[in-house]
């Protein structure tokens, strides 16, 4: 199971870093004129479905999450950044449970292991294609968790904040804790 776990987080780790690089390959060279790169030099748009890094994590959009919070519903939101980003902003009733992938996998999965296994629990980072919440999925279903009952916010706090959907935290001006 340890051997498992390593290999997914090693795995997990190896797909983050190779994507910048892959992303700049085409703007680097004027040697690859593939037809597979943007005539226009900009990967973002047109190779974001691509880009979706831990494309075997289901995703759940802010829409049904703020749907699913104000119904009530047994769901337990988790958010990934580190604590002083999660002071700043966060989304009301969510709990601060940073990832950092060099951290000692059994504590991590310690404290992974303390979330309810009967709630739905969607993690969700500051970024657009969750590159910090969908490594912890893989995680809870290294543990045992029910592949339905877990799964990330796509888009993020980013698109929650699109939205327009209440946070709270240090930097929301009272207006904007009043959404």
């Amino acid at each position: 199971m340890k051997a498992e776990f390593l290999a997914v987080s090693l795995l997990a780790l190896l797909m983050l870093v190779p994507a910048p690089a892959a992303a700049q390959t085409p703007q680097a060279g004027s040697q690859d004129k593939g037809a597979s790169a943007p005539k226009n030099g900009d990967n973002r748009s047109t190779g974001a479905k691509e880009a979706e890094p831990f494309p075997q994590v289901p995703r759940i959009t802010a829409e049904e999450v703020e749907r699913l919070v104000k119904t009530k519903t047994n769901v337990v939101l988790v958010d990934t950044d580190d604590s002083v980003a999660y002071d700043a902003e966060h989304i009301k009733g969510a709990i601060n449970m940073a990832y950092d992938p060099t951290v000692d996998p059994q504590d991590r999965q310690a404290t992974l292991g303390a979330l309810p296994s009967d709630k739905l629990i969607v993690f969700y980072c500051n970024c657009s294609h969750e590159e910090d919440s969908a490594p912890l999925v893989l995680e809870m279903w290294q543990l045992g968790y029910d592949h339905d009952k877990v799964k990330a916010l796509k888009g993020g706090l980013t698109r929650w904040e699109q939205l327009g959907y209440p946070l709270i935290g240090t930097d929301i001006t009272p207006k904007e804790k009043g959404n």
